[in-house]
């Protein structure tokens, strides 16, 4: 097995090392070659901006980072624990938080004092454009037909069915407030120990009546807009490196306040085009629990890590702006694919539930 020299095919050279079975015998040279080739791949992407080279990037990491949640015993071989992949994680990563840094060092430098960071915090997710603002909320509510609502669902899946991953990656290691708080918004995500109300089962059993397969975030990486793979690097990129936690708590922050208004337009939508309250379950879940979960990650997590280690403000911030913009992307590019879209990228709805 060879590196190959087309910089667009390095995810599925990645993605073939971490599932093969002589891994072992794959020579240092070509190993090499492989990081040096991620190495150029990183600084024309997160350095030079160049949008192909951000593009394949983003399906490297995320190739990883599936494989990082995958359980062995689902695969014939794993070996996503080799050295080289955490190496070609951490060259990307650094790569593209360096970036980052450089891009909200005015923000970074104009702190709220911590007396009003929750009012800071409140009015800056109210107004960012990535929230029920956009448009996009507006044309899902009320003029999106259902194969532009089915894609835009399907564009937001791999976050979604994730999402209780990504929290109990951060428990280990955090203990007092910040450890309960977790646990309670784990325990919503697998749905109280009932597997039916597992958020992660929720989801599916959406996505078996909108006729998409539950695999498709893994299978089908190419149908997705390389900014949901972001978003979904974002949150992996901080909760598998401990040295970020502070910055996914604040992403976490502006998450769980900006989601329950944007599922309820959702909601308005599918209601719109005739789907009724029981598939839409999961939806509506997310309209009750999302609102406890924000209100009790301030006063239970931000508050006091402020209060006693005030120091933590730049990382909280730098947290909440790149989970605003990034989700801010997502919409960005889904307003306009779902638009002139007749049906969604899997192709039409061939399910056997009745639909206008």
């Amino acid at each position: 097995m060879s590196t190959q020299s087309n910089p667009q095919s390095l995810h599925a050279e990645v993605k073939a090392w971490i599932y093969s079975r002589d891994l072992e015998s794959i020579p240092v040279g070509a190993r090499n070659q492989l990081r040096e080739q991620v190495d150029l791949l990183a600084r024309n992407a997160f350095q030079g901006g160049d949008e192909t080279a951000l593009t394949e990037a983003h399906r490297v990491l995320y190739v990883i980072n599936m494989a990082q949640l995958t359980a062995p015993w689902e695969v014939k071989r794993l070996n996503v624990g080799d050295p080289l992949f955490a190496q070609l994680k951490g060259i990307l990563e650094k790569c593209w938080h360096q970036a980052s840094l450089k891009k909200y060092a005015p923000v970074l430098e104009s702190l709220p004092p911590a007396a009003s960071f929750k009012e800071w915090v409140t009015q800056t997710v109210r107004a960012h454009p990535s929230n029920i603002s956009h448009p996009i909320f507006a044309f899902l509510r009320d003029k999106a037909t259902f194969e532009q609502l089915r894609e835009f669902f399907l564009q937001e899946t791999p976050l979604e069915v994730l999402f209780g991953d990504i929290i109990a990656l951060m428990l280990p290691g955090v203990y007092g407030g910040i450890k309960l708080e977790l646990a309670k918004n784990f325990w919503d995500e697998v749905g109280h120990a009932q597997d039916p109300r597992v958020h992660r089962n929720m989801r599916f059993d959406l996505m078996d009546y909108l006729g998409l397969p539950r695999d498709i975030y893994t299978e089908r990486m190419d149908l997705f807009m390389r900014e949901e793979l972001a978003l979904v690097n974002m949150y992996m990129s901080m909760a598998t490196n401990r040295s970020r936690m502070t910055e996914i708590l604040g992403a976490l922050l502006a998450t769980e306040t900006m989601i329950p208004g944007r599922f309820d337009w959702q909601i308005q939508g599918w209601r719109r085009v005739g789907m009724g309250d029981k598939p839409l379950a999961y939806h509506l879940e997310h309209t009750t629990v999302d609102v406890e979960h924000a209100n009790a990650w301030m006063d239970e997590i931000i508050v006091p890590l402020l209060a006693r280690n005030p120091a933590a403000m730049p990382e909280l911030v730098l947290g909440i702006m790149l989970r605003l913009d990034t989700a801010g992307a997502v919409v960005d590019r889904l307003y306009d694919h779902v638009k002139g879209l007749r049906e969604s990228s899997l192709g039409p709805y061939v399910g056997t539930h009745k639909v206008p």
